[in-house]
């Protein structure tokens, strides 16, 4: 496996190689042929610059990212929230979505062994309607019915409906006023720190555990007040509502699934806790002494040995996607200590957090 498909596989995308003029895409990681198919008719939506090294192209079920390497030739990443996206956990949503530039960055070096240039990422949005370049004036009351529609689609998981609430409110203008970088990005956070709160507050009517549920809008704050600019406001309002949309629908059908796969489920859900056989026990309603042997016979390792596979895996993508130190990684995953987590991550990797991220950032960014 290339490092070019390590870091796609770290950030749950899908790597290709596209020829800009055929617009002819080459797989660099599995897929099938009706995502292939999918991705294709999305390139043939999209005005590709010829003068910008990086672009960003959103539409109603995710992203992918295009980083071109030479004249004719780039790499995408492909996030496609309908397919992976329930893999990331709130530590990391944010993170990489306000990232983009800096992934970017990653992927051109990787591919060119060259250093990256310090170019602006330039954004775009696939519309499913021709929209004639008309944004829409804020009103409210069309405001609050796409806000309705968005979350009565969450709680009834009905994916359709929410592509059409997510098209309909990326054509409205939130922000009427021209403002500095600065007050703009604080009206950003102020509007997504209120989004998260009224999606927070509708899953746990609908009956989503009140302490998951804060424990999702915690995390979310704390992460958008980390960053100084939001490059992707729209991106991330749509992340954020796809995220809460899989929880949901992940939620919705736990309670029909095997053992083992319940016990993975509150696994990657918890992987922010320190997680105990206790509590896997009780929050599934199982005996704590059938939990190991369903979930060994299924996947050859214990519990426990899953569980620190998946704090190394998650600990990967934070070091890639954000700036935390170690230590504050160490925290919030939580291990004992940072001592431990050094050595847990080195002992399933063969080295240590912090030559995994310069190995991406310092030797290939050469920052």
């Amino acid at each position: 496996m290339t490092e070019l498909e390590k870091l796609a596989d770290i950030l749950h995308a899908k790597a290709f190689q596209l020829t800009i003029d055929t617009q002819k895409i080459i797989a660099l990681t599995p897929i099938s042929d009706s995502k292939k198919h999918t991705l294709q008719q999305l390139i043939k939506k999209s005005d590709i610059e010829n003068d910008s090294t990086y672009q960003s192209f959103s539409y109603h079920l995710g992203h992918f990212l295009l980083v071109r390497t030479d004249i004719n030739i780039a790499v995408l990443f492909w996030f496609d929230y309908s397919d992976s996206f329930t893999r990331f956990n709130e530590l990391l949503l944010v993170s990489t979505l306000t990232n983009l530039k800096s992934i970017a960055q990653i992927i051109y070096t990787l591919k060119t062994s060259r250093s990256a240039p310090d170019e602006t990422l330039h954004l775009q949005h696939i519309s499913k309607v021709d929209q004639n370049g008309m944004i829409i004036k804020f009103g409210s009351a069309a405001y609050y019915k796409v806000e309705k529609d968005i979350i009565q689609a969450i709680i009834y998981s009905h994916q359709n409906d929410l592509i059409n609430a997510l098209e309909r409110i990326s054509q409205i203008n939130l922000f009427n006023v021209q403002n500095d970088s600065y007050t703009t990005s604080r009206l950003e956070k102020n509007y997504l720190i209120s989004y998260i709160a009224i999606l927070n507050r509708a899953v746990i009517q609908w009956g989503y555990p009140v302490s998951l549920a804060f424990k999702v809008h915690h995390e979310l704050m704390k992460e958008l007040e980390s960053i100084k600019k939001i490059p992707t406001f729209s991106q991330v309002l749509q992340g954020i509502t796809w995220y809460y949309f899989q929880t949901i629908k992940e939620y919705r059908t736990t309670n029909f699934l095997p053992l083992h796969l319940r016990i993975k489920s509150y696994i990657n859900e918890h992987i922010g806790e320190n997680i105990t056989l206790n509590d896997i026990a009780s929050a599934l309603h199982a005996s704590k002494k059938t939990l190991n042997p369903a979930f060994k016979k299924e996947y050859k390792l214990t519990i426990t040995q899953f569980i620190r596979q998946r704090k190394v895996a998650v600990a990967k993508e934070l070091l890639i996607a954000c700036e935390s130190s170690t230590i504050e990684i160490s925290e919030l995953l939580p291990f004992s200590s940072q001592s431990y987590f050094i050595k847990t991550f080195k002992d399933l990797t063969g080295t240590t957090p912090q030559y995994f991220r310069e190995h991406f950032f310092d030797q290939h960014l050469h920052l």
